[in-house]
């Protein structure tokens, strides 16, 4: 990487505002003050390739970027609100080709500081952090707490080495382990904190058993539902459990080994055939203002594959539901509603009603006043993991290896 320009600092700084401005760093706060020093000390553009894909959390639309074609617009995306697609399709094709799923990336300042600032890390802290990327968030920890006290692990080995190399360019030496993030690493345990940069489903229970009572695990929680996901702030409490909260939206890519199925199995050929006078839409969209989290606890392997306008015939265009069930992946149902129809109408098959599974879960969630994600709760045991709803459970505990 080329030497520091002179713009860096005016660029950290209007970046520092930013997260200031946005309610991310506060004012007047001492964990915040740590944070915006590791900001100016920890040079995020030390962590992003010459060559990678910007997705911006404004109005600018997603782009390459490429340090050597056009180094302004790189240097815009490095300090701005911009999440960096840094690889795609495992490795499998070019970071420009957006036919791929994103695979790994550096996540943008705004969510990454608002889960650094969810760990509400002291001095003597020990740190494990799950999803390494490109090394970024790492180097922020270790600075705050100390290299030493600081263990990252990545699944990918060339991205392991890649982030390795970034760290020492940043001249902080952690420890980057290359594995299943799912198993932890119990050779460093225990650990005071837990800071995951993947969306999980299902909390793997190495997580909770290395970590001390008293200490907290962030993470992207990502309901099988696939289309919001929460930030879960989990205490793990003394008798071997951990009780956790909901504190904001979070989307992120899902940890390797919790993936959806990239391909599902064909519609059976016979399905059911029904009416609805619920629109399809009103749920959907009500996913982001608390019905994700009771979906994730009535039905917690029931997943949206689609959702959205589609083109059924050379003048049809038709809103479409599509459901699909990650433990029954034969089960399928879809609800469509045309312009200008008072009713939906359903298909499904494969030996399940999901639909009406989904639109049940929908009613419970009216019933019981719309409530919010603030709210709910999520437990995690050693058989399993539960969605509550104030003082009450809402949903079948989802057993270990179920998902």
């Amino acid at each position: 990487m080329k030497s520091f320009p002179h713009h860096v600092q005016d660029r950290i700084a209007r970046l520092s505002s930013y997260l200031t401005d946005a309610g991310v760093l506060l004012r007047r706060d001492t964990d915040s003050a740590h944070w915006h020093t590791a900001l100016r000390q920890v040079r995020r553009h030390l962590f992003v390739p010459g060559r990678a894909w910007a997705e911006p959390m404004d109005s600018r639309p997603e782009h390459l970027i490429d340090l050597d074609a056009d180094a302004d617009a790189w240097w815009d995306a490095v300090y701005t609100n911009c999440a960096i697609i840094t690889q795609r399709g495992d490795g499998s094709v070019d970071v420009g080709d957006t036919r791929a799923p994103a695979s790994s990336s550096l996540s943008c300042p705004h969510v990454s500081m608002e889960f650094l600032r969810l760990l509400a890390v002291e001095n003597h802290h020990h740190v494990l952090e799950i999803g390494t990327g490109t090394g970024w968030t790492a180097a922020m920890l270790a600075w705050r707490l100390g290299e030493d006290q600081v263990v990252t692990m990545e699944v990918d080995p060339g991205v392991a080495a890649a982030a390795g190399n970034n760290l020492s360019k940043a001249g902080l030496h952690s420890t980057v382990l290359v594995g299943d993030g799912a198993l932890g690493a119990p050779d460093h345990a225990p650990y005071d904190r837990l800071h995951v940069t993947c969306g999980v489903r299902e909390i793997p229970w190495a997580w909770v058993a290395q970590t001390r009572p008293g200490g907290v695990i962030v993470a992207p929680y990502m309901p099988a539902h696939g289309q919001w996901g929460e930030q879960l702030h989990l205490d793990i409490l003394d008798d071997g459990t951990a009780v956790g909260r909901f504190v904001g939206g979070a989307s992120f890519m899902m940890m390797r080994s919790q993936r959806r199925p990239s391909q599902w199995p064909a519609y059976s050929d016979e399905g059911a055939c029904d009416d609805t006078l619920l629109d399809p839409r009103a749920p959907y969209q009500a996913l982001a203002q608390g019905f994700g989290l009771a979906l994730a606890a009535h039905a917690p392997t029931l997943t949206i594959t689609s959702a959205g306008w589609e083109q059924w015939g050379p003048a049809e265009r038709v809103w479409t539901l599509r459901l699909r069930d990650l433990k029954d992946t034969r089960a399928w149902a879809l609800a469509s509603i045309s312009p200008g129809k008072s009713s939906a109408e359903v298909l499904q098959g494969g030996g399940r009603e999901l639909w009406e599974e989904f639109e049940q879960a929908y009613m419970e969630w009216l019933r019981q006043g719309r409530p919010g994600r603030s709210r709910y709760r999520f437990t995690v045991t050693p058989t399993g993991q539960a969605v509550w709803l104030d003082q009450w459970t809402v949903g079948t505990l989802v057993g270990r290896g179920r998902m």
